[in-house]
């Protein structure tokens, strides 16, 4: 983490992208561990007895019932006892191309720190717990699922939903899909020309091996989690990365349209997203403003300067909010409703552009702490029109 980042530790746009973050991190963590558990692999070469698996896998504790409607986790995970966790299992950890892999043999280096160490010490400064962490059907193919934390953080009185981005088969997938659609779901409060990325549509309102869409099910859980006394005040963030922020913008559009229908008390829905892929057509982006007009909408949208990916898919697709653009040097450009052509931002380096690392060092400069110190609502203050 830079000098920057940590100064700035806790502001919006640091801590969005540190739980964009999670959704990556944490995801190879629970692997790590369920598949090589010995309690949950039985017969299975190879296994270890981790100390506490319980601390960020809760598939054992099937007597338990969720306190918070249809959950995947049974109970909630606070983020200290992920850190817990890491520190006792250090052992059979190790550095590796995902961030972190499994050590049969117990080689990790205790005295060398890894990175998702760094990241949890970091996280875990918030009174946070983890409600929801659906990676139930993560997997290399076709069948996969998407994957999607849900986060209350009591320290900001926040609920964050952070959606993963491509990773498996099924996430490429999901990113080809780009012919639109206007699910009727919408229409009722959007229109029928309103139209849609027909991948990412599916992922968050099509079929799920539980039945419930992903967007359902998400709702569901808010209103479990508003039911209780000590949240009834949290505000909703939404974050992701490259297809996590595509669906991040979308999931905040549909539930800022459908506010007055879910019965949700949160006044105004917030997302905050990190190469962000074009959503939607330009009746979509005409309707966003319209919520936004409206103060139920935010959308903070950071694009890396020769990164394709925020400008794709190239035609018909038109992209929303405030446009937060980092570049190699010099200050970042803000604008709403700012956006570029494809092949203006197309390098022999755009794959490299895509990464959150290289968003992590561009966006947290010394020329860029005046935006980076400001809230959502003092960015659209001060950039909107």
């Amino acid at each position: 983490m830079t000098d920057i980042a940590e100064k700035y530790q806790t502001d919006e746009l640091n801590t969005m992208l540190q739980w964009s973050s999670l959704s990556y991190r944490f995801t190879s963590l629970r692997s790590i561990v369920k598949d090589n558990e010995v309690t949950l692999n039985e017969g299975k070469e190879g296994t270890v007895a981790f100390v506490k698996p319980e601390l960020i896998v809760t598939q054992g504790a099937t007597d338990v019932e969720p306190p918070f409607g249809p959950t995947h986790l049974q109970y909630p995970i606070p983020v200290k006892d992920v850190l817990e966790f890491i520190k006792l299992n250090r052992k059979y950890l190790v550095k590796g191309e995902s961030g972190v892999e499994f050590s049969p043999e117990g080689k990790g280096d205790a005295e060398n720190e890894l990175k998702i160490t760094r990241f949890f010490k970091q996280v875990a400064l918030f009174d946070a717990d983890i409600i929801e962490f659906d990676d139930e059907f993560k997997s290399e193919s076709c069948e996969s699922e998407l994957v999607f934390a849900l986060i209350a953080n009591r320290s900001q009185k926040r609920f964050t939903i952070t959606f993963r981005g491509s990773v498996s088969t099924k996430d490429w997938a999901i990113d080809a899909s780009i012919g639109k659609v206007s699910p009727e779901f919408i229409q009722k409060f959007a229109g029928k020309k309103v139209k849609f990325h027909k991948g990412f549509a599916s992922y968050l309102l099509g079929e799920t091996h539980d039945g419930i869409p992903k967007f359902d099910q998400i709702v569901s859980i808010l209103k479990k989690l508003y039911e209780k006394d000590e949240y009834k005040d949290f505000d909703v963030y939404v974050t992701g990365h490259s297809l996590g922020g595509a669906l991040a913008q979308f999931f905040a559009f549909m539930l800022a349209g459908t506010l007055e229908t879910t019965g949700l008390p949160t006044k105004k829905v917030v997302a905050i997203t990190y190469a962000s892929p074009r959503v939607g057509n330009k009746e979509y982006q005409q309707t966003f403003a319209k919520l936004e007009k409206a103060g139920i909408l935010r959308h903070l949208r950071v694009s890396n300067d020769g990164d394709v990916v925020a400008v794709a898919p190239s035609f018909g697709y038109y992209q929303t909010g405030v446009n937060i653009h980092v570049k190699p040097d010099g200050k970042m450009v803000v604008g709403y409703g700012a956006d570029r052509n494809f092949f203006t931002q197309l390098r022999l380096s755009s794959a490299s552009m895509h990464s959150l690392t290289h968003y992590h060092a561009r966006l947290f400069r010394e020329e860029n702490t005046d935006v980076i110190q400001m809230n959502v609502e003092d960015v659209y203050s001060t950039f909107l029109y």
